[in-house]
């Protein structure tokens, strides 16, 4: 039994975790790489595929991802201005449950797509990361325009009990423990928004599968 290669090691990695409908695109690959035995044409097609099996399977979950983080912001900024002229009530009502919905869709939509449950539910977690790096940099630039405008927090609109620094409000959401509540209702969302995905995706192959019987 030959040792592998460069080029074979490659789209063994690449075409790990492809969605449930792209193994056997995956599988024919690396059937088609073993067909060739001149090595630089092996590493001209392995470095091909490796990149287009990238775009199917972890392409997918970055260009969720990055989906996600753009529309918390947008939807973070927007709220924080129209609040900070009126004074509050504060983002929390905003940044627990819109995000929530957020994720739940784009989990649904990737776990549909993929066939996949673990697919959808890998693009929640990547794409709930970058949603909450992306709130996290708004709550903290928008949060020291509200403690130096009108004297509170950004999530609560509630004043501090004594003078704070920069630090303290940035790090409000840390201290004091709101990201819990961020973090459980998030994480039901893309566990919700992946089995409804997968069992779209289920009831699709299976109405296929009953006309294709009757025809």
């Amino acid at each position: 039994m030959s040792t592998p290669d460069r080029a074979e090691r490659l789209l063994k990695i690449a075409t790990i975790g492809l969605p449930a409908n792209r193994r056997v695109w995956g599988a024919a690959m690396r059937a088609e790489l073993a067909s060739i035995d001149e090595p630089s044409a092996r590493k001209r097609f392995s470095r091909s595929a490796a990149l287009m099996a990238f775009k199917r399977g972890w392409g997918t979950h970055l260009g969720l991802a990055l989906l996600a983080g753009v529309l918390v912001v947008a939807v973070a900024v927007t709220v924080s201005r129209l609040q900070l002229a009126n004074g509050g009530p504060g983002l929390l009502p905003v940044t627990v449950p819109i995000p929530a919905l957020l994720l739940l869709l784009l989990t649904a939509v990737s776990a549909r797509l993929s066939q996949s449950f673990p697919f959808g539910l890998t693009t929640g977690v990547i794409a709930s990361l970058a949603g909450f790096l992306a709130l996290f940099a708004v709550l903290a630039i928008e949060g020291i325009v509200w403690m130096e405008r009108l004297g509170v927090f950004i999530l609560d609109a509630d004043p501090p009990q004594q003078p704070v620094d920069n630090a303290t409000v940035v790090l409000d959401v840390f201290t004091t423990g709101m990201w819990v509540g961020h973090a459980i209702t998030w994480t039901f969302a893309i566990l919700v928004g992946a089995a409804l995905g997968a069992l779209l995706a289920e009831r699709r192959d299976r109405r296929h599968e009953h006309t294709k019987w009757r025809k």
